[in-house]
C-alpha cells in the first residue's frame, strides 16, 4: 500500500511538472539539450517498466521523464520554425504571430446582457 501511494505521488508530481513546463516562458535551447530531453523521455521510464525494476529505479525513471519533459516543453517554438520558414514570407509575419498568440492567451471578454423593455 505504501508503494502505491508513493507511485501515485510521483505520478501527480510528473503531471504537475509537465503542466508547469508548458506555462513557463519559452527558452532557447540547443539541439543537444532537446535531444537529451527526448532521450530522458523515451528511454528510462519504458525501460524501468519493461524490466520490472525496483521502486528506486522506477522513481528515478519518473524523475528523468519529468526532467526530459521540462526540457522539451519549455523550448521556444519560434526558434524551431525559423529554420523551416520560407525566404519569401512577409516581414510583418513574426510580429503578427506574437500579437496573435498574446491575443489567444487573454481570457475571453465578459458578455453584457442588455435587457430591453
Amino acid at each position: 500500500m505504501r508503494f502505491l501511494l508513493l507511485d501515485a505521488a510521483a505520478g501527480i508530481g510528473l503531471l504537475a511538472t509537465i503542466t508547469l513546463s508548458t506555462r513557463r516562458a519559452p527558452q532557447k535551447r540547443s539541439r543537444n539539450v532537446r535531444a537529451l530531453g527526448w532521450m530522458l523521455i523515451a528511454v528510462p521510464l519504458p525501460l524501468a517498466v519493461a524490466l520490472h525494476a525496483d521502486q528506486v529505479a522506477f522513481l528515478s525513471a519518473v524523475a528523468a521523464f519529468a526532467i526530459g519533459a521540462a526540457l522539451i516543453l519549455s523550448v521556444d517554438d519560434e526558434e524551431d520554425q525559423r529554420g523551416d520558414a520560407d525566404d519569401d514570407s512577409p516581414p510583418w509575419w513574426p510580429e503578427f504571430e506574437r500579437e496573435f498568440r498574446a491575443y489567444a492567451r487573454r481570457p475571453p471578454a465578459r458578455r453584457r446582457t442588455i435587457i430591453r423593455s
